[in-house]
């Protein structure tokens, strides 16, 4: 794992008690701000008694809150932090009631986030959820607080590990995805007839076309690696990953089994660490040997569960090697339209998600296909900091580095459930 020194880092080698101290004198905040609801110290609660309030005052209402230790002050408010024996709620409610008591609070955690300033990054609520789509705030992947976590606050433009894409190809020249593929390929013929194709010295993939004339394929693109910090629109959730992006996908958003078949193969041969796939259809047995090849030798794929909001099976997120992505809402529900089965791994935001589009704009999109680029992103992030690890160890991360949304444990609807960058943080 990567020993990066950050203040994240110096939080999480420290105590419960002593991330929440050292979390106050790192961060410049509104009272409150930075917080995550109800995230507090266990068993801790801050108490200011009231100027004035006598010694037997202070201990009737001590008494009566359960405390049993005083831990440490807050110099300069001249409040104490004590330990309780019961729960912190039920002690705050006794002092707060007791005149000798000016206040009493849990000792809440704060966390340092780190926030781009892309102008659009406030509508993606899939990366960070403050309500402002109407839904549950948290009901997110934890981006700004995975990012600090992962040592990411100053944003750097590379580092990440490569993430391929077989989608519809990408607008290179797109504001926020400059300089973000590395490999551009793409199917040599869309209907182009057998004499042109024999022609070529490629008769599968050609080097440089990967021009997006759908949008589909710029959409997912950015949510992967849009640049971050670059005062233009979004963010990417991997925005440190140099993109391998091959178009498999035609103007309609269709394929055929053997361009997507070349394309996987194209992407993992190109070194792609993640492959993100938002598409789907009947198994095969090419297919399953494209991804049983890729997957065996080094590239961990993730790909859309369905849109036909039942159980039916598609490939090739249905295929034993490859992470199948449903798509949850800003409530933290399944969306509608998820597939929901067996196969079914994890669970990203995939409503309404704001991303960029292929007329060098952006478009807001829904889908299985905007939720399998989160968990791509996420995967790229774990993958680039245990980059010995392998597929196995990658994906046992991100099934544990996740929000369970459903029954405990896997469920058909969630999978393990709704990934979570700062989960998967080392």
């Amino acid at each position: 794992m990567s020993s990066r020194f950050t203040p994240a880092a110096l939080l999480r080698d420290l105590g419960v008690l002593g991330r929440s101290l050292i979390a106050l004198a790192l961060l410049t905040f509104a009272p409150g701000a930075g917080a995550a609801e109800g995230e507090h110290v266990r068993g801790a609660v801050i108490v200011k008694y009231a100027d004035g309030a006598s010694p037997s005052d202070r201990a009737s209402a001590a008494r009566s809150a359960g405390i049993v230790d005083r831990l440490s002050v807050v110099r300069g408010v001249g409040a104490r932090v004590v330990r309780v024996a019961g729960g912190v709620d039920g002690a705050v409610a006794r002092l707060n009631r007791s005149p000798a008591v000016e206040y009493a609070e849990p000792n809440y955690i704060y966390r340092a986030l780190a926030t781009p300033d892309d102008p659009r990054f406030h509508e993606l609520w899939g990366l960070d959820n403050s309500g402002q789509t109407g839904g549950t705030p948290g009901a997110d992947i934890g981006a700004t607080e995975g990012w600090d976590l992962f040592g990411l606050a100053d944003f750097p433009g590379s580092g990440g590990v490569k993430v391929g894409i077989v989608d519809t190809g990408i607008d290179q020249d797109h504001p926020d995805l400059a300089g973000r593929p590395v490999d551009c390929g793409g199917v040599t013929s869309f209907g182009i007839n057998l004499i042109v194709l024999i022609l070529l010295a490629d008769p599968t993939i050609s080097e440089g076309r990967c021009g997006d004339d759908n949008g589909h394929g710029t959409h997912v693109a950015g949510t992967i690696g849009a640049v971050a910090d670059n005062g233009t629109g979004v963010a990417g959730v991997a925005f440190d990953s140099p993109l391998a992006v091959c178009k498999a996908l035609n103007s309609s958003g269709s394929g055929t089994l053997e361009m997507v078949a070349n394309c996987i193969d194209w992407t993992h041969d190109r070194g792609a660490d993640i492959i993100s796939m938002s598409l789907g259809g009947p198994g095969s047995q090419t297919l399953a040997a494209a991804v049983e090849r890729a997957s065996e030798n080094g590239s961990l794929l993730v790909a859309a569960s369905g849109n036909s909001g039942n159980a039916q099976l598609s490939y090739p997120a249905g295929y034993p090697q490859v992470v199948s992505v449903a798509a949850t809402d800003d409530d933290d529900q399944r969306a509608s339209f998820s597939t929901f089965n067996a196969s079914v791994e994890v669970s990203a935001p995939g409503v309404d998600i704001v991303s960029t589009w292929h007329d060098g704009g952006y478009r807001t999109a829904s889908g299985t296909s905007m939720a399998t680029p989160h968990a791509a992103g996420v995967a790229a992030q774990i993958a680039g900091d245990n980059p010995g690890g392998g597929p196995e160890a990658w994906r046992a991360t991100l099934q544990a580095a996740v929000d369970d949304l459903g029954p405990p444990g896997r469920d058909p609807e969630y999978g393990f459930g709704r990934v979570d960058l700062a989960q998967a943080a080392p």
